[in-house]
């Protein structure tokens, strides 16, 4: 609902599928169920490759409110009064803007919230409206991730539908109150800064991040079963073998033992018949 065209390329949906918790199979498993919102045109291809496209059927305006205004509406719900939909700037510990910026930010904030899901037609790219506009749209895509954030390659893919300019990510920098660019393994990665707390924790949870933690518990689980049954095996194969190697040295000393006596014996005998001969 948010590209300008109401159709994404399914190629692009499935380079962001892991965002945004899609399963590989969501073109057969997904899109079929609702038929009254999604439609799939051209030919995808086995691995999802092809020239195909995902179009919106129809609109509806409850499904087209952004994260921040459906804040503000259950807000108006508890207090009586909707309070004007906009951003949280949630700056760093120890992180200060000087004056000029300050100043920036607090008139950029008091400008009307332009809605990511708006018609922008007419719009001036260079405007300070189109600047609120495009930090709604990165807001809300950060807002619709599992974990809140996304690798800005990735949100890139989606500059024409989403009708972002190249230099979209700048605009990241400049809002270091509401985004944090994070460069850990060498990607550079779009993180919401209100969706964390200081501890670099998810406030509000994905569910899709409590199966992933339920699941990753469980296979630790089996994995320690797994190897306390290997330690097991190894310590009942040690026992065996030590006793093993204890019955063949008691054997092996008898061996020896009836060795001896055969000796002992061959040599009385040898010694009688000397004797004898003598």
């Amino acid at each position: 609902m948010i590209s300008s065209t109401r159709a994404l390329p399914v190629a692009k949906i499935a380079a962001a599928k892991r965002d945004f918790g899609l399963p590989d199979d969501f073109l057969t498993s997904l899109v079929p169920r609702y038929p009254q919102l999604f439609r799939l045109v051209g030919d995808p291809g086995p691995d999802a490759s092809g020239n195909a496209f995902l179009e919106l059927v129809s609109w509806d305006d409850r499904l087209a409110k952004s994260v921040i205004e459906l804040r503000a509406d259950k807000e108006a719900d508890v207090v009586g009064i909707r309070p004007r939909p906009n951003f949280t700037v949630k700056l760093p510990r120890g992180f200060y803007l000087k004056k000029e910026m300050r100043e920036w930010v607090r008139d950029w904030l008091e400008l009307p919230y332009v809605s990511p899901y708006a018609d922008m037609c007419g719009m001036h790219s260079a405007s300070p409206e189109a600047e609120k506009r495009l930090i709604g749209v990165l807001h809300e895509v950060l807002s619709l991730s599992v974990e809140r954030r996304m690798a800005v390659p990735i949100i890139g893919k989606f500059c024409d539908e989403f009708r972002l300019s190249n230099a979209f990510s700048n605009a990241l920098t400049r809002h270091p109150g509401i985004f944090y660019v994070s460069l850990k393994g060498g990607i550079k990665t779009a993180v919401l800064r209100e969706a964390y707390n200081e501890n670099g924790e998810l406030v509000d949870k994905d569910p899709m991040i409590e199966l992933k933690a339920r699941f990753v518990a469980i296979m630790d689980e089996g994995h320690r079963e797994y190897l306390e049954e290997l330690r097991k095996k190894r310590e009942e194969l040690e026992k065996q073998r030590l006793h093993e190697a204890h019955r063949g040295a008691k054997v092996g000393a008898c061996f020896e033992d009836e060795i001896e006596e055969e000796d002992i014996d061959g040599s009385n005998e040898d010694e009688d018949s000397e004797g004898e001969a003598l």
